[in-house]
C-alpha cells in the first residue's frame, strides 16, 4: 500500500489516486498512522480532510485550508512573492483555516462594510482563493469520506472540483473510497471511478496480526496468551477455510471496529469465567470459553450491522442445535420483505409481521452458531448472558453464567458416559471423518439406541431421526422399520416423564421450520405425547396459578414473565392460564391488594402482553382477563387513599390502557 502510493507520487498523474477498502477495516487509521508519518519522513506535506457532512463543494477548499499546516523549514524562507503568498499565515503555525476566520471575522467587524459586502458569502463563493496559499509542490491532499457525498452533491460537480486540484492545480490527491459501496452499479459511481480516479489500490488490514497486537496491547498476558493461540484466532481470521464460501463474512472480520468491540466484552466475559473455571479441566474449559468467544464474535457482528437487538433475546435463548441436512441459511443478512411495512390498524396483520420478526431473530441466532461456533468444532453452548451484556450493554450476570458452565460440564459428563448421546454428537459434528464402513456400522447403532430409548430429550431423537431416515440406504433397515424404531424409543422416553418441560415444546414451535421435512412427523409425534401429559397436568395446574394468585402474585408474576439473566422459559407461554382465574378471584384481590401485588400485576400484564407476547390464541384467549380486572379496579371499595391505589394509578391503569389500545390495532 505504502510502495503504491509512492509510486503514484512520483509519477505523471492526470487523476486521482483511490485507496478502496471496507467500512471499519482501518484504511482511514492506515492512512493517518502510517502513510502519514512517512510522507513527512520523506519532504511530503500531508492534507487529510473528511467531506462527511458538505452541502457544497466549495467547502472543500475551507475544509483543506483549515487542515494545511505550513511546513516550520518554510518559515522565514523564501521570495518576496513567496511571503506575500503565504501573508494570512502571520499568526505563526496557526490553520489556515482558522487564519482566514480570522481575517474574515476582523472585516465583518467593520460595521459599515456590512451595507456593501456579504463578507461570508464572498468568503464562501471564492473559496477557491485559498489554494493561492498552499503549494502545489510536495502537497498530497488526501480525501476521506468520498462517498457519503456522492449521493448529496451533483456527481458532475464534485468531478470538477476534484478534476480542478489535479489537473488545473497540479496537486497530488488520494481518495479514500468504501470498496463495496463504490463498486455498486449506480451511474453517479461509474462516472466517478471513470473521470476522476486513474488507480485504486484496495486496502485489505492484516485482520490476524492487527487482533494479536491489540490483545497484546490492551489485555493482560493471561488472556492474551488464551486468545492468541490458533484456535481462538481462526475465529477471526477471514482466511479461515470455512470461511470461503461465506463472503459476507469474510468482509465483516475485516471490520476492525466490529473486531475491537467483541474483543473488549470478551475480556470482561473471560475475566468473569476465570474466577469459577480456574480450578475446572482444563480442556474442557478452554473449550467452554472458545465457544463463548465464538458466539460473542458472531452477536457482536450481528448487532453491529443492525440484525439483532436485545428483544431477541428470547429467540437467543431458544437455539436447538438441529441435524445439518438439507440445513440452508440466509447468508445475506437483509430484513425479511415487507417485514416492517407499516401494519395500520390490522391487528392480524401485525402478528404476522411479529411472528416473522421472530422467525427472523431465530434465523440470525442459526447464523452465529452454524458459521462462527460448529466449523471450529466447539461446543454449542447457548448463553444468553452473553447476548444480554453484548446487545443492552449491561452488568455481565457471572452467576448466570456459571449456571451455564455446570450445565455444560454435565452434558459433557454425560456424554463421555452415555454412548448413544456420544454417537449421536459424532453425527452432528464430525460425520465426514468416517470411513464408508464405519458411517453404515454408526447408522445401524444410532438405530438400535433409538430403539431402545437410550435419549432422554425430544431434540436427540428428531435429529436422530433425521440421519436415520437420510442414511437409510446404508443399512438392510426399511424406512418403515426405521420409523417403528423411532416411535418405540420416544415411547419408553415418555413412560419416565410425569412433568413436562414446557421449553421442549417451545422449542420445537421454533425450530420446526429448519427441521428436514423427512423428520417432521417426529415433532408431531412428540407433541403427541407431550399433550398427553399435559392433559393429565392441566387441573393440578390451574389449582396451583389460582392459589398462587390469590395468596403469592410475586412468585406466580415471576413464572409468567421473562427474568432478566435467567434463562428459564415462562410458563404457559402456549396456555392461556390467566383465562382460567375467575373474576371473583380478581375482585377478591384488587379489594385488599398490596403495593407488592399491584406490581406483581404489572409485571404479568407488561410482560405477557406487552414485551414476550405469547401464541395469539392465547393472547386474545386471556384479553378477558385485563377487561375483568380493569372493571374490578374501576368497582374498587376506597375507604382510603392507600399506597397501592397510588401504584394502581401510575402504573397498572396505564398498562392497561396501553393493552386496549394494542387490541384497537394502533399504540397511544
Amino acid at each position: 500500500m505504502l510502495d503504491g502510493i509512492r509510486n503514484y507520487l512520483s509519477m505523471e498523474s492526470t487523476g486521482a489516486l483511490m485507496v478502496s477498502g471496507e467500512w471499519g477495516c482501518g484504511k482511514t487509521y492506515y492512512i493517518e498512522k502510517v502513510v502519514m508519518p512517512v510522507l513527512l519522513q520523506e519532504g511530503w506535506n500531508p492534507v487529510k480532510i473528511s467531506l462527511f457532512g458538505i452541502e457544497s463543494v466549495n467547502e472543500i477548499p475551507l475544509r483543506i485550508a483549515d487542515n494545511y499546516k505550513r511546513p516550520e523549514n518554510d518559515e522565514g524562507e523564501g521570495t518576496e512573492k513567496e511571503e506575500k503568498k503565504f501573508r494570512l499565515f502571520s499568526w505563526g503555525k496557526e490553520k489556515a483555516g482558522k487564519a482566514v476566520a480570522k481575517g474574515a471575522q476582523f472585516v465583518s467587524s467593520i460595521s459599515w462594510l456590512e451595507s456593501f459586502v456579504d463578507v461570508k458569502t464572498l468568503v464562501g463563493n471564492n473559496s477557491g482563493l485559498l489554494y493561492k496559499l498552499i503549494p502545489t509542490e510536495k502537497t498530497v491532499i488526501i480525501l476521506d469520506d468520498i462517498e457519503r457525498v456522492i449521493d448529496t452533491i451533483d456527481v458532475h460537480t464534485l468531478l470538477g472540483a476534484i478534476n480542478g486540484l489535479v489537473e488545473q492545480r497540479g496537486y497530488k490527491v488520494v481518495v479514500i473510497a468504501n470498496n463495496s459501496y463504490m463498486q455498486q452499479k449506480g451511474e453517479a459511481k461509474l462516472v466517478f471511478k471513470e473521470k476522476v480516479i486513474e488507480k485504486t489500490l484496495v486496502y485489505e488490514p492484516d485482520v490476524v496480526a492487527i487482533f494479536k497486537e491489540l490483545c497484546r496491547k490492551d489485555y493482560q498476558s493471561q488472556f492474551t496468551e488464551f486468545m492468541t493461540a490458533p484456535k481462538p484466532v481462526e475465529v477471526i481470521d477471514p482466511s479461515f477455510p470455512s470461511y470461503k464460501e461465506n463472503k459476507s463474512l469474510r468482509v465483516v472480520l475485516h471490520n476492525i471496529r466490529i473486531l475491537k468491540f467483541a474483543l473488549a466484552h470478551f475480556g470482561k466475559i473471560y475475566e468473569a469465567c476465570f474466577g469459577f473455571l480456574n480450578n475446572e479441566n482444563k480442556d474442557l474449559a478452554d473449550s467452554f470459553l472458545m465457544s463463548l468467544w465464538a458466539c460473542t464474535v458472531g452477536v457482536a457482528i450481528e448487532y453491529k450491522k443492525d440484525r439483532l437487538t436485545y428483544k431477541d433475546r428470547l429467540q437467543f435463548a431458544l437455539f436447538v442445535e438441529l441435524s445439518s441436512i438439507d440445513w440452508e441459511l440466509d447468508d445475506g443478512g437483509q430484513k425479511m420483505e415487507g417485514l416492517f411495512d407499516d401494519t395500520g390498524e390490522n391487528e392480524a396483520e401485525e402478528k404476522q409481521n411479529a411472528e416473522k420478526q421472530r422467525e427472523y431473530a431465530y434465523r440470525r441466532v442459526t447464523y452465529i452458531f452454524e458459521n462462527l461456533v460448529k466449523p471450529h468444532n466447539f461446543p454449542v453452548i447457548v448463553a444468553p448472558q452473553i447476548f444480554d451484556f453484548v446487545t443492552a450493554g449491561i452488568s455481565l450476570d457471572t452467576d448466570g453464567l456459571k449456571s451455564v458452565w455446570e450445565g455444560y460440564k454435565s452434558q459433557e459428563q454425560r456424554n463421555s458416559i452415555n454412548p448413544a448421546y456420544a454417537l449421536l454428537q459424532k453425527f452432528m459434528h464430525s460425520q465426514w471423518n468416517m470411513s464408508n464402513e464405519e458411517m453404515a456400522d454408526a447408522v445401524i447403532q444410532l438405530a438400535q439406541y433409538v430403539e431402545e430409548g437410550q435419549f432422554c430429550d425430544n431434540m436427540a431423537y428428531v435429529n436422530s431421526a433425521t440421519y436415520l431416515q437420510h442414511f437409510s440406504a446404508l443399512t438392510p433397515l426399511s424406512q418403515e422399520d426405521i420409523r417403528s424404531k423411532i416411535v418405540s424409543g420416544i415411547d419408553r422416553m415418555y413412560e419416565s416423564i410425569d412433568t413436562l418441560n414446557i421449553l421442549d415444546k417451545l422449542n420445537m414451535d421454533v425450530v420446526e421450520a429448519e427441521i428436514p421435512k423427512e423428520s417432521r412427523w417426529v415433532v408431531e409425534y412428540e407433541r403427541k405425547k407431550m399433550d398427553e401429559i399435559t392433559k393429565a397436568n392441566l387441573d393440578a395446574d390451574i389449582n396451583e396459578v389460582r392459589r398462587q394468585f390469590n395468596e403469592d402474585l410475586p412468585t406466580l408474576a415471576n413464572r409468567l414473565t421473562i427474568q432478566y439473566g435467567d434463562t428459564k422459559t415462562p410458563d404457559f407461554l402456549n396456555y392461556p392460564i390467566l383465562s382460567r382465574i375467575p373474576m371473583e378471584d380478581i375482585v377478591k384481590k384488587v379489594n385488599i391488594i398490596q403495593p407488592k401485588e399491584v406490581m406483581a400485576l404489572y409485571q404479568i400484564l407488561n410482560g405477557r402482553f406487552l414485551q414476550q407476547v405469547p401464541y395469539p390464541q392465547v393472547y386474545d384467549a386471556e384479553l378477558p382477563f385485563v377487561r375483568y380486572l380493569e372493571q374490578a379496579l374501576a368497582q374498587k371499595k376506597n375507604n382510603k387513599t392507600t399506597y397501592a391505589d397510588i401504584l394502581i394509578e401510575d402504573h397498572l391503569k396505564g398498562v392497561i390502557k396501553k393493552i386496549q389500545s394494542r387490541e384497537m390495532g394502533m399504540w397511544i
